[in-house]
């Protein structure tokens, strides 16, 4: 008996009145009791589950818990009854009465909720509901919708509810071999359709007739029930509207059946794709359109002549059935199916939809509920990819790189670690190369997404995954990909990431640390830039976290032929690990030219290190002569001992390579700030030897032997040399590294000219004997070699310099090297600054 049926005999047992029934006993009014309340608050919470479906999303929390307590209230009441069955009379819900009682009466509704209920089904126009035991979530799901559906369209028909309330093989479901004939029979209604125009109305019915009375009869009541609730709409072809009514069953029978526990997801396409066939066979010689390799599918606006059929004949349709199948199944159900192992199953746009619309939920409406279930559908779709069935692998693989963009929306913040290690594992494990391919593909996009959200720990569990395959033939593409992930682009990246201005992430140095040759190239690109050096403190706070596969290299491009690379190591090894360039020094420094050999011995002279003085001591006759003077003032201010025999012998001239003037006063200075008593004999030569007449060393050495001797004897007489070395010393006590030369700020500044690659005016606002600083539009770098030539009214001080400190405005300079008469007019001027 149909639903219907049932519900009518309801109405007419609750509406009879004619007979009259003896009082009922006590059990049998306990057990009336029992039914009432059981019926009562499964009624209550359907009414429940109809205001949350008006206030809440299909897959919203609320609207999951409401529908689960009405199945769960229905199971109750069936305890009770075969059926429950529920009527509707003057803004009452009444139930069939028990024993041989023949009316109903209203259900006890204290708070007015069931009279609620009541209204709200009379507006539909529904007078009475059956629920039987084959009653299913999906069903009961699909009643509240289309009652609140047809709540918000007054007038909706009845009929439109009626197919939504059956199960089993009892009442309206059919069987497989019903719906192929009663998709027969409406093929059958094509040819009459379509020569309706050019017929009688009398030969048009004969033909319907004619057909009806040759169908099954429940073939002929499922198509008439389909024509019910699919009504034809104005101006429809009778193409287009065939079509629509075989979805329309297509699909009705696969949720029935698939609702029912009857239909596995795995076993839904096997059914579109036979059903397809039956339906392109029945063309005759047109199904052979599906072996000729049909194209997209034909619009039906042209109504070509078997067109139905080439459409059914189209492999695109089984899956457009498909897709529509998932996308018009019950929230429910289809959660339900995503959390299971059949996942894989869902066609990828039916997915893509899904997971939109939980994403886009507001988390404040759903408390969250919303996000996390779409985090855990997509991360059980993943799973299937461990399937031992390549048709899943293969679908599941093709899904997760359609749903890529979805995955940033998924996970705002970071991948689950679960779902990289899922994708490798099976991308290792992988015989099929398209499938392969994919998988590949997929581990790229996560990696991609890893960097671009900072989540340098998952991309590293992507490269190690992919690192730890075997190293075959049969996993070569596994090692291209590693390769590929750290490709130019990538790896520019993560060197800009860990140089970045933050603290350093403990993962990038151990990316970094695979490939340090390229490292150290990306290194010494940045210092060339023009604010390069600004990162030199966050380049050595990578190169110490990376350590000794970077260190090495670094090392060892200490001998590069290319003076880049070894400019770059200088400088990362100075800021890094000093005291390996120091080791090197003795072994590199000969193949250098001056300008390296200055950068070394400039970077060194600013560390505290203890062996530095020793290291030039070794290294000082190998020097470029322009080097050299710098060497020789840090060996003076460490005051290493062992140094004064060196230092005695090039005060003394005696040393070919180091005769120039310049080296000698250098020399003697560093002797003098010694204190070296050893020297006090030389010193004084230097003051009395003569050649006749006029003095034998030239009158710079002299001045400077003379302050020396002065500092070394500890005299009376050289109360102001000592005095200005006090001065000194006093002002070194702010720095780390001792001055070796009173600073001199000038009032009146002098002008000057900047000789060579940056040639032009300057302004010197500081000087010294060993430098000055200077004022220029010029933009100086960071070692730069210029001629500096000092203008002080009529004289004219000429000098080799080396820039060490550049500012927006300039930049500091130090003398190298300059004539002796420049020196001496350089220290006559210092002295009478110093007096004023």
């Amino acid at each position: 008996m149909t639903v219907q049926a049932l519900a009518k005999k309801m109405t007419r047992r609750s509406t009879s009145s004619e007979s009259v029934q003896a009082p009922r006993p006590a059990a049998e009014r306990g057990a009336a009791a029992g039914v009432e309340l059981a019926v009562g608050r499964f009624l209550r919470s359907f009414q429940v589950l109809l205001r949350s479906g008006r206030l809440y999303q299909k897959n919203h929390p609320r609207v999951l818990e409401s529908l689960e307590a009405v199945e769960r209230n229905l199971r109750a009441a069936l305890e009770f009854v075969p059926s429950v069955a529920v009527g509707v009379e003057r803004g009452h819900l009444v139930v069939p009465a028990l024993g041989s009682e023949a009316s109903g009466h209203p259900l006890y509704d204290r708070r007015g909720e069931l009279n609620a209920l009541a209204e709200e089904l009379s507006k539909c126009g529904v007078t009475s509901l059956v629920f039987l035991p084959q009653t299913n979530l999906g069903e009961l799901d699909t009643l509240a919708e289309s009652l609140n559906s047809a709540l918000q369209r007054p007038g909706a028909e009845v009929a439109r509810l009626g197919h939504h309330l059956s199960t089993g093989r009892t009442g309206d479901a059919i069987t497989l071999e019903e719906l192929t004939a009663a998709l027969r029979l409406l093929l059958k209604m094509i040819p009459p359709l379509e020569q309706a125009h050019q017929s009688s109305a009398e030969d048009t019915a004969g033909a319907f007739h004619a057909a009806l009375a040759e169908a099954d009869p429940r073939a002929v009541g499922r198509l008439v029930k389909a024509i019910v609730s699919q009504a034809p709409h104005e101006g429809d072809a009778p193409e287009p509207y065939v079509a629509r009514l075989v979805d329309t069953l297509v699909i009705e029978f696969a949720t029935a059946e698939f609702c029912a526990g009857r239909l596995a997801p795995a076993g839904l396409r096997e059914l579109f794709d036979r059903l397809s066939g039956e339906l392109a066979a029945a063309g005759g010689p047109l199904s052979e359109v599906r072996r000729a390799g049909v194209g997209a599918v034909r619009p039906f606006a042209r109504a070509e002549p078997m067109s139905l059929f080439a459409r059914w004949a189209d492999e695109t349709y089984a899956a457009s059935l498909s897709e529509r199948f998932w996308s018009e199944l019950p929230a429910r159900e289809m959660c339900r199916v995503l959390r299971s192992r059949d996942a894989w199953c869902v066609p990828v746009a039916a997915l893509r939809r899904y997971l939109e619309q939980l994403a886009d939920a507001d988390p404040r409406a759903t408390g969250g509920a919303s996000p996390r279930e779409a985090r855990l559908v997509l991360l059980n779709y993943a799973r299937c990819v461990e399937s031992e069935e390549g048709k899943t692998r293969r679908a599941v693989a093709t899904g997760l790189v359609e749903l890529h963009p979805l995955f940033e929306r998924i996970w705002p913040h970071q991948l689950p670690e679960e779902l990289s290690r899922v994708v490798v594992r099976a991308l290792e494990l992988e015989a099929s190369p398209g499938i392969a391919g994919l998988l590949s593909a997929v581990t790229e996009n996560l990696a991609r997404l890893a960097t671009q959200k900072g989540d340098y720990a998952e991309f590293e569990r992507i490269l190690t995954g992919l690192e730890r395959a075997p190293r075959d033939a049969d996993h070569a593409h596994l090692t291209a990909l590693a390769e590929q992930l750290v490709s130019d682009e990538r790896w520019l990246l993560l060197v800009d990431a860990a140089l970045g201005n933050r603290p350093l992430d403990p993962v990038l140095p151990r990316l970094l640390r695979r490939d340090p040759e390229r490292l150290l190239d990306r290194l010494g690109l940045l210092l060339t830039a023009a604010r390069g050096l600004d990162a030199l403190p966050a380049m050595a706070r990578l190169l110490r976290a990376v350590g000794e596969p970077a260190l090495g290299a670094l090392e060892m491009r200490l001998f590069e032929p290319r003076r880049q690379r070894a400019t770059a190591a200088i400088k990362l090894l100075a800021a890094t690990e000093p005291g390996r360039l120091l080791q090197a020094l003795p072994r590199a420094l000969p193949s250098w030219d001056w300008n390296l050999q200055d950068l070394a011995v400039t970077e060194l002279a600013r560390t505290d290190l203890p062996g530095v003085a020793w290291a030039f001591l070794e290294t000082v006759t190998e020097a470029h002569p322009l080097v050299v003077p710098v060497m020789l003032d840090q060996i003076g201010l460490a005051g290493e001992a062992a140094a004064v025999p060196l230092l005695l012998s090039i005060a003394a001239g005696e040393r070919e390579r180091l005769r120039d003037v310049f080296i000698r006063i250098k020399a003697v200075e560093a002797l003098g700030r010694m204190r070296a008593t050893e020297a006090a004999n030389l010193l004084r030569a230097l003051l009395r030897q003569r050649n006749g007449l006029t003095h034998a060393e030239p009158a710079g050495l002299r001045a400077a032997a003379e302050e020396a001797l002065a500092l070394i004897e500890n005299r009376p007489s050289s109360a102001r040399v000592r005095a200005a070395q006090e001065a000194l010393e006093r002002a070194s006590v702010t720095f780390t590294r001792p001055r070796r030369y009173l600073r001199i700020p000038l009032s009146s500044p002098f002008a000057a000219q900047i000789e060579g690659p940056h040639a032009g005016p300057a302004t010197v606002r500081t000087i010294s004997l060993g430098g000055a600083y200077l004022e220029s539009n010029r933009r100086l770098a960071v070692g730069d070699s210029i001629r500096v030539e000092i203008r002080t009214g009529l004289r004219r001080i000429q000098s080799t310099a080396v820039v060490r400190n550049v500012t927006p405005q300039g930049g500091g300079v130090e003398f190298v090297h300059m004539k002796q008469e420049d020196r001496e007019k350089l220290r006559k001027l210092v002295r009478r600054l110093l007096r004023n």
